[in-house]
C-alpha cells in the first residue's frame, strides 16, 4: 500500500520528525521529489510530497504563508526540509500557516540522503501494484467459478475475500439491498442511495459515499436488469478504478448467467402447469416433475392474480431476485401459480395485484377443484385484502357450495336454461345477468357497462326471467341467481368470467 505521511515519519531509517500540520499525517504520498524552485507548484503536483535543502523558503513572514498555502492549494502530500541546511533561522510563519492548513510539514536528519526517502516510496508503490495485481488474478479465478455455475451469494463472498472488502448488491428498482442476504447499510447510506435512486450509466461510474469508518464506493453492473455494486472498505489504496471494473465484468457474468438459468426454469415450470391442468401426466410423471422444481402437491395450493399482459422474461425477470419455489402459467389476462401456501403474501408485494388461494392441493386428482377455489378466492381480493385463502371465503359464505360437484348442481338447478339458450342461441345473458347484479341493478349503469342501448337491456333481462321462471324484483330469486352465479365461478364458466357481448 502507499506510504503515507505518518509512516515516513514512523520509519527509524529515515530520521524524520514532525514540525507541523499533525492533522495531515494521515494524507497519502505517491512520490517523493526534490525541488529548491521558489514556485515548487509548477513541478509538483497532487500527493507528491516535496524535498527542499530550504533554498527556495522565502525568509519573509508573509511570504512563508503564502509559499505554503500555494503548496496545499496544489494537493501536495507535504513538504520535507533537511536540518540545517539552507532553510531560513525563522520559519515560524511558515509552521503557523501549516498547521492552520493541516499540511504536514517534516525535518530529515542532515545525515539522510532525500534519495532514501524516495526509494522507500517507490518500493511501496511496487507493493501496491503487486497487490493490485495479486487481487486481479484471484478475481479471475472466482470468474471461473461463476462461468462454471457457483451460485451469486457464493460468488459474492469469495470475491469479498479476494479484494478484503465487503461487497453488497443493491436493487435499484426495489430500492433494496439484495445481496447478501442478512446484512444491513448504514442509515446514512441507505438515505444516499434513495435519493440517487439510480446511477447506472452506459460506462461504468464510480460514485463515492463517505462513511464514519471509511468509504463506499457504488458502480453499476452490466446485466439486462439494473444492479449496483457497493464495496465498503477502510482503507481504499488497492481498490482503484480498473479494480472496481473487474468486479463489475465479474458480476455481470453471473448475473447474466442467472438471467439465462431463471429464464429457464420459468419457462419449464410453466409448460409443467399447464401440462398438469391439462391432464396431459400421470400422477407419478407429475410428483417427478414437480420435485425437480422443490414442490409437493400435498403441501402446494393454487394461487390466481389477476394481472397479465406480460411475456415470460418479463415473468422470470419479475422473480429472478426471489427464492420462492414456484410455477407460473400465464392465461390471458390471469396468472395461475402453483406455489407454498406460506409464500402468497410474499409473491403478492412481487405482483402487485390480488390473488386467490386455494385450499391444499394434497392430490393429483383435486387440481381442477383447486383451481375453481383459487378463482372464487380471487373475486374477495381488494385493496384492504390483496391475498385471499378459499377456507375464509368458504367459512365467510358458508351457504356458498363448497365443493365441484354442489356447484354443478346449483348452477344446472338456476341457470341450466340460460346456459343452454346461450350455448345453441350464441348469446351472452349469463355475463348479462352477472353485470346487472354486480351494478345493483342499475339499468343506466349495466347499459353503459355493456355497451348496449337500455332496451336491448330490458329485453334481455325479461328473457332471463322467462328461462329461470324467477324474477329479478323479487329479493328471493334475486339471491337465488346470484348464489348459481357464484356456482358458476367456482366452475370457471368462461360465459361467466367475462366473455361479452
Amino acid at each position: 500500500m502507499p506510504l503515507r505521511i505518518i509512516d515516513i515519519i514512523k520509519m527509524p531509517e529515515l530520521r524524520t520528525r514532525l514540525l507541523s500540520g499533525s492533522e495531515g499525517t494521515g494524507q497519502l504520498v505517491r512520490w517523493a521529489h526534490v525541488c529548491e524552485l521558489p514556485e515548487p507548484t509548477e513541478w509538483l503536483g497532487e500527493d507528491d510530497l516535496l524535498m527542499t535543502t530550504g533554498i527556495g523558503i522565502p525568509s519573509e513572514s508573509c511570504a512563508q504563508g503564502r509559499y505554503v498555502e500555494a503548496l496545499s492549494c496544489a494537493g501536495l502530500a507535504g513538504m520535507m526540509i533537511g536540518e540545517n541546511m539552507q532553510a531560513p533561522d525563522n520559519l515560524q510563519a511558515l509552521l503557523d500557516t501549516a498547521e492552520r492548513l493541516s499540511f504536514p510539514v517534516l525535518m530529515t536528519q542532515y545525515g539522510v540522503p532525500f534519495a532514501s526517502v524516495t526509494r522507500a516510496v517507490a518500493d511501496a508503490q511496487r507493493n501496491e501494484e503487486f497487490e493490485r495485481r495479486n487481487a486481479i488474478a484471484r478475481i479471475y479465478v472466482s470468474a471461473r467459478m461463476a462461468i462454471e455455475g457457483v451460485d451469486l451469494e457464493t460468488l459474492l463472498y469469495r470475491l469479498e475475500k479476494d479484494v478484503q472488502a465487503w461487497l453488497l448488491l443493491w436493487d435499484p428498482q426495489t430500492q433494496q439491498l439484495w445481496l447478501p442476504k442478512g446484512r444491513e447499510l448504514p442509515e446514512s447510506l441507505r438515505e444516499d442511495l434513495l435519493q440517487k435512486r439510480n446511477f447506472s450509466h452506459p460506462q461504468p461510474v464510480v460514485r463515492h459515499y463517505p462513511l464514519e469508518d471509511g468509504e463506499v464506493l457504488g458502480i453499476s453492473i452490466p446485466s439486462r436488469r439494473t444492479c449496483d455494486l457497493l464495496v465498503h472498505h477502510t482503507d481504499q489504496d488497492v481498490l482503484d478504478y480498473s479494480l472496481l471494473n473487474h468486479l463489475s465484468a465479474v458480476l455481470g457474468i453471473a448475473l447474466e448467467r442467472l438471467h439465462v438459468e431463471n429464464e429457464r426454469a420459468i419457462r419449464l415450470g410453466s409448460e409443467l402447469l399447464e401440462d398438469l391442468m391439462n391432464h396431459r401426466l400421470t400422477r407419478q410423471q407429475a410428483d417427478k416433475r414437480l420435485l425437480q422444481f422443490g414442490i409437493s402437491l400435498d403441501t402446494a395450493h393454487l394461487a390466481v392474480a389477476r394481472r397479465g399482459g406480460l411475456s415470460l422474461p418479463e415473468w422470470a425477470a419479475l422473480f429472478e431476485r426471489s427464492d420462492i419455489q414456484l410455477l407460473l402459467c400465464p392465461q390471458d389476462e390471469e396468472l395461475l401459480l402453483l406455489l407454498p401456501g406460506d409464500s402468497a403474501p410474499a409473491v403478492q408485494n412481487i405482483l402487485e395485484s390480488g390473488m386467490g388461494v386455494s385450499n391444499q392441493v394434497s392430490y393429483f386428482e383435486r387440481l381442477d377443484e383447486a383451481s375453481r377455489e383459487a378463482r372464487l378466492a380471487v373475486t374477495h381480493a381488494n385493496s384492504d385484502q390483496p391475498v385471499v385463502f378459499y377456507a375464509l371465503v368458504a367459512e365467510k359464505l358458508p351457504w356458498l357450495p363448497q365443493n365441484l360437484e354442489e356447484a354443478r348442481e346449483t348452477f344446472r338447478s338456476v341457470l341450466g336454461s340460460v346456459a343452454e339458450h346461450d350455448k345453441t342461441s350464441r348469446t351472452s345473458l349469463l355475463y348479462t345477468l352477472k353485470v346487472f347484479l354486480e351494478q345493483n341493478r342499475s339499468w343506466q349503469s349495466t347499459a353503459e357497462k355493456l355497451y348496449i342501448h337500455k332496451s336491448s337491456l330490458t329485453y334481455r333481462i325479461r328473457r332471463i326471467e322467462e328461462l329461470t321462471g324467477r324474477s329479478l324484483g323479487n329479493t328471493g330469486d334475486v339471491v337465488a341467481l346470484w348464489l348459481a352465479l357464484q356456482a358458476a365461478e367456482i366452475l370457471g364458466l368462461p360465459q361467466v368470467l367475462g366473455r361479452k357481448r
